[in-house]
């Protein structure tokens, strides 16, 4: 039906419909009145948190209905969120590795929960930056986390040491440039977890896909690197390092050496916070400051062998001076927290001047106890048989010598009760105990003898162990790192017998995380494990007995140990010359022996 104004005259017009019409038109010219309740509003129309909404229902041909229309309850308008006052809003860089990014973020969430105002966002425009990148000149930057990562290779690995250009390059590509740090000359593969990739990633930029290279989680880290021998290595944070890995010299630079130029190191990560104003810097200097490598922490212990000054050895002293021995090496122990040395002789004041023969009755003058200072040394092992060869009564002034001295000394003493007696302390934070015996026989100080000497090894029998093994254990329980050792049969040759490695198992299998061989004059062999280092011999020290290679062949073991857990050995080795002076081994000389040795303990 067509609709006209009432005023036509051509056709019937509808004119209450009309009116109904007009008043339609009129209603929704209103604020707030809608023609279709499912119409959307306006952008300029009065929210209906303001307004009540009307409903209009239109009849096709009666009037209008004489019920109004029913306003509609507001929906409640939920406010906008707005900003906290003075907020701080922290951003944590997600490709930093997982266990710095997890950590760091822990950490602001607990400065927000004693501070309302700082926020853990996502967004990289925060007030506060968490990433790797340097700071710039004018920055307000505070350095966060330091993490210092180990080149390692299993430990029977002859190479010692490699380039930062090679690393780099082998990274990106050169498959080859490594090559030499395997014992057999063939490419090697590198082994990392996870989080070590992603440090990597941060200093060196993406690996080439060529690269061999393989994720590997952290806890099966050492055992596939083994695996995988002799073509492999690993890079790991320096503080995961322990007993089957062998650390790699980075451009000549030694993660076990104390006085090492952190700085210089290049496999170091640092994670800097960047704030944008000052309470920034504040809350960046509220949060801690962590490390993996602090020398604060860490404890080096030099470990030797045998040191008789007598025969050839004092013959030399005397003629060349009393430091000359030690002259070469002398860094080696002196850099050292705990220099030890396991002094077979006693003094004597009427000590008969030295000759190359004096043969097997020995004491040394007490001004060679210049060199024992010279070197550093402050722990006295007491475990040899040559301490009363000269009479057992010279054993406790020699005793008094090392207490004015400031040497402590352990694997004797003066009675029966104190040869048994462990040495503790505690070092850089970490709780070293050393505990000894000899096992090979002479000169002990026992239950009824009265006498001041070595200790026994085991109560009824010397070659049993049930005095040494209950003590290391105990001493394991208290939390000590057990460094033990042992005065055994002397070999002339690089391999143990099956029952010295038995025995040298056992002081290991009872706690010791260190067990050193103490007798050989002949140098011998290594056993590692998940439980710690075996030296079945390190050799002569200072003490004549020159006839045959293996007695001219050192080691001064240098053991690491940081926040409460043992890291591994620098093994430092020497060739000794003219009777007495052990000498730094040339790379081929130490190559040639580490060869021999790792072939004679079975790797």
């Amino acid at each position: 039906m067509r609709y006209r104004s009432c005023s036509s005259r051509r056709a019937p017009v509808a004119c209450p419909l009309f009116a109904v019409l007009t008043l339609l038109v009129l209603t929704a010219c209103q604020p707030g009145l809608v023609a279709n309740p499912d119409d959307a509003l306006p952008a300029h129309t009065v929210p209906a948190a303001t307004q009540p909404v009307v409903r209009v229902t239109i009849l096709a041909t009666m009037p209008p209905p004489t019920s109004t229309a029913t306003p509609v309850p507001p929906t409640p308008t939920v406010p906008a969120p707005t900003a906290t006052p003075n907020a701080i809003r922290v951003w944590i860089d997600p490709i930093l590795p997982t266990t710095i990014h997890d950590a760091l973020a822990a950490q602001v969430r607990d400065e927000a929960r004693q501070h309302p105002e700082v926020q853990l966002v996502a967004d990289p425009a925060a007030d506060v930056v968490i990433n790797a990148h340097a700071p710039v000149t004018g920055e307000m930057s505070t350095l966060l986390v330091t993490r210092t990562y180990a080149v390692a290779a299993p430990f029977p690995t002859v190479a010692d040491s490699i380039t930062m250009q090679a690393f780099t390059a082998f990274w990106h590509g050169q498959v080859n440039a490594l090559n030499g740090m395997t014992n057999d000359g063939s490419q090697p593969t590198l082994f990392v977890d996870p989080d070590t990739r992603a440090a990597l990633v941060l200093l060196l930029g993406e690996p080439a896909k060529q690269t061999p290279l393989q994720l590997v989680e952290a806890r099966d880290l050492v055992a596939t690197t083994w695996a995988a021998r002799p073509g492999s290595f690993a890079v790991l944070p320096f503080d995961q390092l322990e007993a089957r890995w062998k650390l790699i010299w980075v451009d000549g630079q030694n993660l076990f050496d104390k006085q090492l130029d952190a700085d210089r190191y290049p496999l170091t990560l640092h994670i800097w916070a960047h704030a944008r104003n000052t309470m920034g810097v504040a809350l960046a200097q509220r949060l801690p400051v962590t490390t993996n490598r602090d020398v604060s922490r860490l404890a080096i212990v030099a470990m030797t062998g045998t040191t008789a000054m007598v025969r050839g050895t004092a013959v030399m002293m005397e003629r060349k001076g009393i430091t000359y021995p030690g002259q070469l090496i002398r860094d080696w122990m002196a850099t050292a927290d705990v220099a030890h040395v396991s002094n077979e002789v006693s003094f004597w004041d009427k000590c008969p001047p030295p000759t190359f023969n004096d043969g097997l009755s020995m004491c040394s003058n007490p001004k060679y106890m210049a060199l024992l200072k010279y070197m550093g040394v402050n722990v006295v092992e007491l475990s040899g048989n040559h301490l009363w060869d000269k009479g057992a009564d010279h054993l406790i002034p020699t005793l008094k010598m090392y207490d004015e001295a400031g040497m402590r000394y352990f694997a004797g003493g003066a009675t029966y009760t104190d040869s048994l007696k462990p040495l503790t302390m505690t070092v850089a934070g970490n709780k070293l105990a050393f505990v000894g015996c000899n096992w090979f026989g002479s000169d002990w100080a026992t239950p009824s003898n009265g006498l001041p000497g070595s200790a026994l090894c085991g109560a009824s029998n010397p070659h049993s162990l049930d005095l040494i093994t209950p003590t290391i254990h105990s001493l394991a329980q208290q939390g000590y790192l057990v460094i033990a050792t042992i005065q055994y049969e002397e070999y002339y040759f690089y391999q143990p017998t099956a029952q010295q490695e038995a025995d040298f198992k056992a002081l290991r299998d009872a706690g010791a995380v260190v067990v050193n061989g103490s007798q050989g004059h002949w140098v011998q062999g290594f056993d590692v494990s998940a439980n710690g280092f075996i030296h079945y011999g390190t050799g002569n020290l200072f003490f004549g007995d020159q006839e045959g290679e293996g007695t001219h062949q050192t080691f001064v073991d240098r053991h690491a140990f940081y926040a409460g857990r043992y890291l591994g050995v620098d093994l430092r080795s020497a060739y000794i010359q003219n009777y007495s002076q052990p000498r730094p081994m040339t790379p081929t000389e130490r190559a040639k022996l580490l060869r021999t040795l790792f072939a004679a303990t079975g790797y």
